[in-house]
């Protein structure tokens, strides 16, 4: 293992241990980030990572509760991914490492209804998680040969198009940019409590900021509309969502994407403390592209993580990410934190 994956993963390992400790929760006891008895802490704030998924509109899981009326929230995550995709048939090979920078901030415009907005900016290059993900995975007996095949740290990107289209971006092309920014309305249908489901409905609009070129953008304005919900059971929340997506782009580097997708998010989180949780969560999202290999097919990644309320006004989180099932279209890795400010509440 190299040693900047050591060192991040010993960080996320230190980090779990010393916020897992902590007072349990007493019954009668609130120390809730909303106002819903049925959301706890709320999911890990973190879209799909398929390759294809961050250049269009890709759901963010949030609690499925509304910014108090009048207030802001304001955030931040930084994501850091490993792909490696080789296509047997030689249509794509994609070997590179992201890494993701997203500012947000959300709005309540009344007690049921809020606004949120997000602009990303990453650095597409080769990275240092090549040693780390082929470590993991023979220590595990998954080895890839075929990634152990290919040079570590390379950045390099190919696709070639039902039409001979191709489309390359190597070392060279190794920078940061941004990306797309992305608005959000959300209204609440019901706020939920105790025994009953917090229920909301949003709609979402990505704008194209980002450069096509440097893969940073589909180039088209996308529209999506979903519900969400949450339901406490004792010391346990469940989380579950669904979206879908109509993008106005279906076509790059000569390859056909679909005009329609849909994101279904569930999740589970543990209130191991009155100040802590930990989450384990999935995103399946439909095929992004149309006879193009495995991205014709669905992506499944899991994610499994912690959030940690740091006095009242600051939430931590982090995680891992993995791929299933299907690992041509997704990262082969991926680590995700998170931090999100919000005032005193005003209502008690």
């Amino acid at each position: 293992m190299i040693p900047v994956a050591r060192s991040t993963a010993s960080a996320l390992l230190l980090a779990a241990t010393t916020v897992s400790a902590g007072e349990p929760v007493m019954p009668g006891t609130r120390l809730d980030w909303t106002s819903s008895e049925a959301v706890g802490l709320g999911p890990l704030i973190l879209r799909p990572q398929s390759p294809l998924s961050i250049l269009r509109y890709a759901p963010i899981p949030l609690a499925p509760a509304t910014t108090e009326r009048g207030t802001w929230n304001v955030g931040t995550v930084w994501n850091w991914d490993n792909y490696f995709a080789v296509d047997a048939g030689g249509r794509f090979v994609i070997d590179a490492e992201s890494f993701g920078i997203t500012v947000g901030a959300s709005y309540g415009l009344t007690e049921r209804v809020d606004v949120n907005v997000s602009l990303p900016v990453s650095y597409r290059g080769g990275g240092v998680l090549d040693a780390f993900v082929e470590n993991f995975e023979e220590t595990f007996g998954v080895a890839n040969e075929v990634r152990t095949e290919h040079p570590r740290g390379r950045y390099m990107v190919r696709l070639v198009g039902e039409d001979g289209t191709v489309f390359e971006r190597t070392g060279d092309d190794s920078g940061w940019g941004v990306e797309d920014l992305t608005l959000g309305l959300r209204y609440q249908l019901t706020q939920g409590s105790g025994t009953r489901p917090a229920v909301l409905v949003f709609t979402g609009f990505k704008l194209p900021f980002g450069r096509e070129a440097s893969l940073r953008s589909s180039g088209g304005t996308d529209i999506a509309l979903g519900v969400a919900a949450g339901q406490r059971l004792g010391r346990f929340h469940l989380y579950g969502s669904l979206t879908g997506i109509h993008f106005t782009t279906t076509e790059i580097a000569g390859i056909e994407l679909t005009q329609h997708q849909w994101s279904l998010f569930t999740g589970v989180e543990f209130r191991a403390s009155s100040r802590t949780s930990w989450l384990l969560q999935s995103n399946v999202t439909s095929p992004a592209a149309r006879r193009f290999g495995d991205f014709a097919k669905r992506t499944y990644e899991v994610a499994l993580g912690f959030k940690r309320l740091v006095g009242t006004n600051l939430m931590f989180e982090a995680s891992v990410l993995e791929n299933l099932f299907v690992f041509e279209n997704s990262p082969d890795v991926g680590f995700h934190v998170g931090l999100v400010w919000r005032p005193d509440r005003r209502g008690p």
